[in-house]
């Protein structure tokens, strides 16, 4: 424990300046990610010392791009079988007032946290609407073949309303539920 409290004493400390770790928390994303990036010369860098330090102002103005590959073809559009249809529940619910900051931070940290996952669904979405910021729908899309039972929705569910339920108005939710008739 004394080393590492030793280590981070020597760290250099220049104002406007943020460690690869440190980077990697405000991305979200590993620090070998963040190295990778400093490496490839995507995220300048300096270093002082054995550490390896990232201007903030860049870090801010930074854009990861894509994951993954890019697609080369448009999926055609898909019907599912009957005995395993796509449900959708879904749900909207307004932002208390004042709690939109408070309402991003918690889903960052269930994010972080890989928490409220919804056992079985193959999607999740939490929408902001762009003509009603106050209001954000939840939207969460099930095999019908794996889709839980409904108590043990509910419970899932309840878990998470009690999770935002300082930043979240449940009371006045509106909640619907419907079969998808042809996704891609």
């Amino acid at each position: 424990m004394e080393e590492k409290a030793r280590r981070q004493a020597n760290r250099p400390n220049l104002p406007g300046y943020i460690t690869i770790k440190d980077a990697a928390k405000t991305l979200g994303i590993a620090s070998r990610t963040v190295y990778d990036y400093v490496t490839d010369g995507r995220l300048p860098s300096i270093q002082a010392g054995k550490t390896i330090l990232i201007p903030i102002d860049e870090l801010e103005k930074f854009k990861r791009g894509i994951s993954g590959r890019p697609r080369t073809y448009i999926p055609a559009w898909r019907i599912s079988p009957e005995n395993n249809r796509l449900l959708t529940t879904s749900i909207f619910v307004h932002i208390k007032a004042n709690e939109k900051a408070k309402l991003n931070k918690r889903l960052e940290e269930i994010r972080q946290k890989k928490q409220h996952l919804f056992p079985a669904t193959i999607a999740r979405y939490l929408i902001e609407d762009d003509a009603r910021p106050e209001e954000v729908q939840i939207l969460l899309v099930w095999r019908s073949s794996v889709m839980p039972d409904e108590a043990t929705r509910q419970q899932e569910l309840a878990a998470f309303q009690q999770e935002l339920a300082d930043v979240l108005d449940w009371q006045n939710a509106r909640y619907s539920s419907g079969t998808v008739l042809m996704h891609a």
